[in-house]
């Protein structure tokens, strides 16, 4: 999902170099606010029968938006009861002199916010079953010292602290939602991609960042994973790391962002100048290679997502064993 830096916001940062912004100037891509996602070993031997569950249907389509004034720490509520991801931007290294504090500062005012719906119902056997619903995302602002989800026309309304360029920025942000479609999604899973721009080998370079969201169906822990993928020379998709990483669910990341000067024509910045410094803070896995095999994967049947759901166990497992024999 791309944070944008609209139109208003670019010609702020014109002013700075005394340049009048023309009105055909498009919006300017500034901040990808990536989702993360991770699975934990220990459920290995508990998870395996749900995924044998019919896959849900209309997979493809884009997440769920979540309802403006929801707010975003609520585990009592019948919906969009449990925080996947939190992530607020900041505009942290590189030519960060290019842009001036008042654009620093909007930038941060929004909080990518990435809810589930995960509910309860009584099994066969009397306990209960829990279910991933449903996963939805919206953009978080402070309101009366609360963060609540806020979309540019409820931002005034509901009282959200947010200035001009920050409500451009939304405005942008929303329309690039529907961009972040799911791949794959069954009573208890959901894998879903988005686009971003990270830095790497000292440069802005564009992958697809690949979320897996898992709830636990015994006891309703949530599990998150993320890694990455690109396209080779053939258009082929495939891993574009040796690791994948988990992170904790629910976590509250501070997003920093790498400015590249070289993308800045005139003092106006291009899609190019910004970039995700890295994934979201956790702990790296190598991938082994059957489960490398299913991670690029463009679709998946109930056979597939039920081998790739088993080698990532044992991958994680497998980890973690290592780690307590050190």
């Amino acid at each position: 999902m791309i944070f944008h830096c609209p139109r208003a916001v670019a010609r702020k940062v014109a002013e700075q170099v005394g340049i009048r912004v023309a009105t055909g100037v498009g919006t300017i891509s500034l901040i990808w606010l990536a989702m993360t996602i991770a699975l934990p070993a220990q459920q290995a031997s508990g998870d395996r029968q749900t995924l044998q569950q019919t896959l849900q249907p209309n997979s493809s389509k884009s997440l769920a938006t979540i309802p403006p004034g929801t707010p975003v720490v609520d585990e009592q509520a019948a919906t969009w009861n449990r925080v996947v991801l939190l992530a607020t931007p900041r505009i942290a290294s590189g030519d960060t002199e290019k842009l001036s504090a008042s654009v620093r500062s909007s930038v941060s005012k929004l909080t990518l916010t990435i809810l589930a719906t995960v509910n309860s119902e009584a099994g066969d056997s009397g306990s209960a079953a829990y279910r991933l619903q449903d996963i939805g995302l919206a953009y978080g602002a402070l309101v009366r010292g609360k963060l609540k989800t806020v979309t540019a026309e409820s931002a005034p309304r509901l009282g959200a602290q947010l200035d001009f360029y920050s409500r451009q920025m939304l405005s942008e942000n929303e329309q690039q939602m529907a961009g972040v479609k799911f791949v794959v999604r069954t009573p208890t899973l959901a894998i879903f991609d988005a686009p971003t721009i990270l830095l790497r080998d000292g440069q802005h370079k564009d992958f697809t960042t690949r979320h897996l969201v898992w709830i636990d169906a015994g006891t309703g822990k949530m599990a998150l994973v993320i890694w990455l993928l690109s396209t080779d020379r053939d258009g082929q998709t495939q891993v574009a790391e040796e690791t994948l990483r988990i992170v904790a669910p629910g976590t509250k990341e501070d997003r920093k962002i790498h400015i590249d000067g070289r993308s800045f024509f005139l003092g106006i910045p291009s899609s190019r100048a910004f970039a995700l410094e890295d994934l979201p803070p956790g702990r790296d896995i190598h991938w082994n290679n059957p489960a490398k095999s299913l991670a690029a994967r463009s679709a998946y049947n109930e056979q597939s997502i039920r081998d790739f759901a088993d080698v990532l166990n044992e991958l994680l497992t497998s980890s973690v064993s290592n780690l307590k024999s050190r």
